[in-house]
């Protein structure tokens, strides 16, 4: 049985029949993730004394017929910016190198009182402020589709996504404040579930913009996402039921989202939406402008809230510590240094009337349809001394995401399709705040539809 292959569920339906024991389990994932990320750039810091602990309850658990969630003793990975009880918890910076919290996360509590087995803390960008995924303090983690060039992972969630692309995890925790659970999750071909801010606590996690933060899985499918989803918010998990693809209604918005798309990605989109209608998709092409007033906004240098949020978070902790910082990070959060209170609120404002009229203009349809990211993902050696070139990808990779963010919605990254060079193609719904389960409904039926 190769553990690495299976889905997260599978794993959970193994231990339950006794086909597989969490105990040989988590040595598995322990011994390949030790053996193949020697520099240690997937994960941070493996934790084999707690996990090798969780998967001895656990296997007492399912032994006596008392296992807790469909995930008890399924191995999972956490982004460095969940607090883990006596570990450091750095949120990717060598600044925060000796922060050490008393107590997890409390959505890391919640999945450990359900069963789950944390096998250890995965690399990210510093202070999560970037979707690329590159860290050269801590280490870059390869994207695992290209054997030849070493090619960004997608963040701010990198080692999160590539844990669970080279079968180091069975699924990842991460976080996505502005696509950073959907742009490594595209980049990698997992599903990606952004979910709505608010849906999920973030005590007990190093913050990077509180207003846009979310907590959200990587995973290997739609079902593993709805799994992981319930086990975060400390509730059983319910099989998702397929939505029925002849009553679904999408709009293709045009515009910003599906503006600079790579050939190659666009005609993956485009083969992935001809056999959605085939299957008895409704498709709806009209223009949407919102996407473009929130895209506009978001990016205004004079009225970002994100980096406001991220300078008044971190910018004293920056510059007594310069010479720690990745330069592309340090540049961005301390151009909040001087920004401007009116600004802002005036942007918050703009913001709030454009997402009502979003919101009116789409509660006819299921989802709105864009891609992930609009670009494959590009080598790491030429954007690691950053520049130009560092915050024109960043942005391209950031650009589609960033708007479910900033219009308060729950998203999906679903793996669509590869390029000429073998990597992943994402396509992403994002429908209403509060919609997850219908969202994964819909997904699943889509995922099923596509493969």
């Amino acid at each position: 049985m190769s553990f690495a292959d299976m889905t997260a569920l599978a794993l959970g339906r193994a231990f339950e029949e006794g086909k597989a024991d969490p105990r040989e389990v988590a040595e598995d994932f322990l011994e390949r993730a030790a053996l193949n990320d020697p520099d240690k750039r997937i994960y941070v810091r493996l934790l084999e004394r707690r996990a090798r602990a969780e998967a001895e309850a656990a296997a007492g658990r399912a032994e006596r017929g008392l296992r807790r969630h469909a995930l008890d003793g399924v191995p999972l990975s956490w982004k460095d910016l969940f607090d883990v009880a006596n570990e450091a918890t750095a949120g990717g910076s060598l600044a925060l190198k000796t922060r050490i919290p008393a107590h997890d996360a409390e959505v890391l509590a919640r999945a450990t009182r359900a069963g789950a087995v944390c096998l250890g803390k995965t690399t990210m960008t510093e202070f999560a402020f970037s979707g690329l995924g590159i860290n050269p303090k801590f280490g870059t983690p390869a994207n695992p589709h290209d054997s030849k060039i070493e090619r960004v992972p997608g963040g701010s969630s990198a080692g999160a996504g590539v844990s669970v692309a080279s079968g180091l995890a069975a699924g990842a925790i991460g976080t996505d404040t502005g696509g950073s659970v959907r742009i490594p999750a595209a980049w990698n071909g997992l599903v990606g579930l952004k979910t709505t801010a608010g849906r999920l606590p973030l005590s007990g996690t190093v913050p990077l913009s509180p207003s846009f933060d979310t907590v959200g899985p990587l995973a290997k499918d739609v079902q593993d996402a709805s799994a992981l989803l319930a086990l975060l918010e400390g509730k059983q998990a319910r099989p998702v039921v397929p939505a029925s693809l002849d009553r679904v209604t999408l709009w293709l918005p045009g515009g910003i989202g599906w503006s600079e798309v790579e050939p190659q990605i666009a005609s993956a989109l485009d083969a992935a939406i001809r056999r959605l209608v085939r299957a008895g998709v409704k498709i709806v092409e009209h223009a949407l402008p919102e996407l473009d007033e929130i895209h506009a906004l978001a990016w205004n240098p004079k009225a970002s809230r994100l980096v406001a949020e991220a300078y008044a978070q971190w910018g004293q902790v920056l510059r007594k510590n310069e010479e720690l910082i990745y330069r592309p990070v340090f540049e961005r959060v301390m151009a909040g240094e001087k920004l401007m209170a009116g600004d802002l609120l005036r942007a918050d404002l703009s913001r709030r009337e454009i997402t009502a009229r979003y919101l009116t203009a789409t509660a006819g349809v299921d989802a709105v349809l864009m891609p992930s990211v609009a670009i494959a993902p590009p080598p790491i050696a030429e954007l690691e001394p950053g520049g130009d070139a560092y915050g024109r990808a960043n942005r391209m990779a950031l650009r589609n995401t960033t708007i479910g963010n900033q219009l308060g919605l729950t998203a999906i990254s679903l793996p669509c399709g590869r390029d000429d060079n073998g990597l992943p193609i994402g396509l992403m719904l994002q429908s209403a705040p509060y919609t997850e389960e219908k969202l994964l409904s819909l997904g699943l039926a889509i995922e099923r539809a596509l493969h």
